[in-house]
């Protein structure tokens, strides 16, 4: 009986801390602006951000580099993914929205210090 237990005890245990080490999926809403991240991220082409880089992010886009969302508050970049149609990833969805501000709403996934964040929602916030 004490080997049952001690055996039910350990599986707890480790059911614990399995789940407790685990990121929580929750939806989020931010404000940022569409970047691609290997220019944002290398700074091979200065700052990669705003409208002066808007071509070239566009390009990088349309070549498969990923796009991401710089968030305004906290400068936390937050990798495009999305719900619809996730074997594609973001990059059509945010394409029109490149170097523009948006305010998106999503799942917000995080591991080994990755933010994905899956698009449902996107409004651009370019006229305010």
């Amino acid at each position: 009986m004490q080997r049952i237990t001690l055996i039910a005890i350990s599986l707890l245990v480790a059911t614990s801390l399995i789940f407790s080490q685990q990121k929580r999926v929750k939806e989020i809403t931010i404000s940022g602006e569409v970047i691609d991240i290997q220019c944002y991220t290398s700074g091979a082409m200065g700052k990669g951000i705003g409208s002066a880089h808007k071509e070239c992010a566009t390009d990088c886009a349309k070549g498969g580099i990923p796009l991401a969302i710089l968030e305004d508050k906290t400068g936390t970049i937050y990798v495009a993914g999305q719900t619809k149609t996730s074997m594609r990833g973001a990059n059509e969805m945010l394409l029109p929205f490149v170097a523009e501000k948006v305010k998106v709403t999503g799942m917000l996934h995080e591991r080994g210090g990755v933010k994905l964040l899956l698009i449902s929602k996107i409004i651009s916030q370019a006229s305010k």
